[in-house]
């Protein structure tokens, strides 16, 4: 017979929706004191994403990128590294795919495929980058990867307005993408794509790297202790410098797959910031694959709970700042929760030794 899992066993579940449950009660006690209208602006917050089709697909359009960009934070920082330049991976690999799509100009879903191919080799080799550098050179990863991400900004800005520039349009925009290169609609009314679809089956495929392959097993032993991966005949260089890869391939692979379901060209002047957000994301997860979708799911809701919120009320959108930053210090407050915890062990390990004393 399977045997239970013990109570302390769930305190990491609890520690996350208790620091959910307190950060929501100050968004809403901000919402009592400065509103108007407090119940009506509560009830866009809670309930507002729900009122229709077209604003429920809103949070699945949402949430599509997170999911990427939370599964390229967990790899990247599988190994023990601060690789943050998932954000400009993301962004090169919207330009990559941009680019790609207009320049090969292959028949249809052919281009779409060959595309999004490239724009996640262009995402790896951004995030590859800073991997190298630290085995290689020992260089602070962190440093590293937030300048790349600005390299990677303007270096991109620079190639759509250089060689992809729309004259016709007022903006920096790119040529429209050849027919056919596109991620379609799956639900009618909504903006909710292929994408999304695409996001799930990644997700898949991440939880079994992760969990059930060697590779999975020797990044999670490099992460813990390089030098016992090292003893033990794992070569942790290459380990990190593949997982460096693996994520900024799911970024880059991210970004195409946002500017193909979302856009008809390419229209960024800015980092989009959705590599940010995969940090909060693999907080909120932590760090486990299989929960990747469930904390997109609620960062996109919130966000568009704010959004409708802010349009119908006083209460101004940065709301959802608020949420996701006293979220991120409850979670990681490792001390909340830490007093029940050792109770509960204790209590736990006494009962087991009696277990074991009754059944001599």
């Amino acid at each position: 017979m399977k045997n239970k899992k013990p109570l302390s066993g769930y305190i990491e579940m609890f520690r996350m929706m208790l620091a959910i449950f307190i950060s929501l009660l100050i968004v809403f006690a901000i919402i009592l004191l400065i509103s108007e209208e407090p119940l009506d602006a509560l009830g866009d917050f809670v309930f507002g994403p729900l009122t229709s089709l077209r604003r429920f697909g809103n949070v699945i359009e949402g949430m599509t990128p997170l999911m990427f960009t939370g599964l390229a934070v967990i790899i990247l920082f599988k190994p023990g590294l601060f690789n943050l330049s998932m954000e400009g991976s993301f962004f090169m690999g919207m330009v990559a795919a941009c680019g790609a799509s207009l320049v090969f100009g292959l028949p249809g879903k052919i281009n779409l495929i060959a595309a999004m191919a490239f724009a996640a080799l262009v995402g790896g080799v951004v995030c590859l980058i800073p991997g190298v550098l630290k085995v290689k050179a020992h260089a602070n990863e962190l440093v590293t990867s937030l300048m790349i991400n600005y390299i990677c900004l303007y270096f991109g800005l620079y190639v759509i307005n250089e060689f992809f520039y729309d004259p016709t349009q007022n903006s920096s925009y790119s040529y429209k993408f050849p027919e056919g290169t596109v991620l379609e609609n799956i639900i009618d009314g909504t903006r909710v794509n292929q994408g999304t679809i695409l996001a799930i089956i990644t997700v898949v495929l991440i939880w079994f790297l992760v969990n059930k392959t060697s590779f999975g097993f020797k990044a999670n032993l490099v992460g813990e202790n390089n030098n016992m991966a090292d003893y033990c005949g794992v070569k942790s260089g290459k380990i990190i410098i593949i997982t460096q890869f693996v994520g900024g391939i799911l970024a880059g692979f991210g970004g195409a797959a946002h500017l193909f379901g979302m856009f008809e060209r390419f229209q960024y002047s800015a980092l989009p910031g959705y590599g940010w957000d995969g940090v909060l994301i693999a907080i909120v997860a932590k760090h486990k694959v299989q929960y990747v979708p469930f904390a997109a799911l609620f960062l996109s809701y919130l966000r568009i709970g704010a959004d409708i919120m802010s349009r119908n009320s006083n209460i101004p959108f940065e709301i959802v700042n608020i949420i996701q930053a006293v979220m991120v210090l409850l979670i990681s407050a490792t001390a909340i929760l830490s007093g029940v915890k050792k109770k509960l062990i204790i209590k736990e390990t006494r009962a087991l030794e009696a277990a074991k004393e009754g059944g001599r």
